[in-house]
């Protein structure tokens, strides 16, 4: 099979090609950062690289055309995703912009540059790269959550639009994961809901849910930790009864900012970040 991954030059991303390398798969790995894409991918058997702005509709297009003229495209992974913690007044209007255009439109014109090609084919499966918090309405983090409910509603109605083409389209919703994006959250209490849980999953770990069994079973959704799906629709039906909690669940996430579950250092506590 041939993927199509972005995001490719660190975390989850990178962890995703590796693991369809691993598998024998064909990779072609996007990113804006083409000096960390070169330096990651630039010598890899079976990895071909191309720098890709996901925020950007023609780019998305010359890149789906360029690569289906040499390999068509089986699977399309959209991992690109950016975080900028802020609460409700505090927000700049740069940061609100930037989340939405990679987070969501990233998505959307990517499925849909890619869909066009599927369709053709009558084949294919793309796998949107989402977060619990498009179930959990995450406070000081509410832009970031907005963009991820939007991709899984995005997800759904393309999965309507596109299963009669025989193009497959998943949603996978990790919770908090070991990269820089959950680096740079540590110690700001804006945060803290990112490190309630037991721990931070790891990218292989991601990674391997979806080069395994969502590449198998084509799910609709599938969340990591699977406990987050329930626990997720009983807070979006009684929101009332989420955003009661929340406050004891803040105070969880900063005694976790630096537990070794969580990437840090394996104390307890951590800085103002404010």
């Amino acid at each position: 099979m041939h993927f199509l991954v972005t995001g490719a030059a660190r975390g989850i991303g990178a962890a995703i090609c590796e693991a369809a390398q691993a598998a024998g798969h064909q990779v072609t790995a996007c990113d804006i950062d083409s000096d960390a894409l070169e330096a990651r991918w630039q010598d890899a058997e079976n990895v071909s690289i191309a720098r890709l702005d996901v925020t950007d509709a023609q780019q998305w297009s010359a890149v789906a055309e360029a690569r289906w003229q040499s390999a068509p495209v089986d699977v399309l992974v959209n991992v690109a995703g950016i975080l900028r913690p802020a609460e409700t007044g505090e927000m700049r209007a740069s940061d609100i912009d930037l989340q939405f255009k990679v987070n969501t439109l990233g998505v959307i014109y990517g499925t849909n540059a890619l869909a066009e090609k599927m369709i053709g084919r009558g084949s294919g499966h793309i796998i949107n790269v989402g977060s619990t918090a498009g179930l959990f309405a995450t406070p000081g983090n509410a832009v970031y959550a907005a963009s991820k409910h939007a991709v899984r509603g995005f997800t759904i109605a393309a999965a309507g639009d596109l299963r009669p083409h025989g193009v497959n389209v998943s949603l996978v919703a990790p919770t908090a994961v070991q990269t820089e994006m959950l680096d740079q959250q540590r110690g700001d209490h804006r945060a803290a809901l990112s490190f309630e849980g037991k721990r931070a999953l790891t990218p292989q770990e991601v990674a391997q849910m979806i080069i395994g069994e969502v590449l198998e079973k084509k799910p609709l959704e599938t969340y990591l930790p699977s406990s987050d799906h329930w626990t997720g629709r009983l807070c979006t039906a009684f929101p009332e009864l989420f955003l009661k909690v929340a406050k004891k669940a803040r105070e969880k996430g900063v005694k976790n900012f630096n537990s070794a579950a969580f990437g840090g250092s394996g104390g307890s506590g951590g800085s103002d970040g404010q």
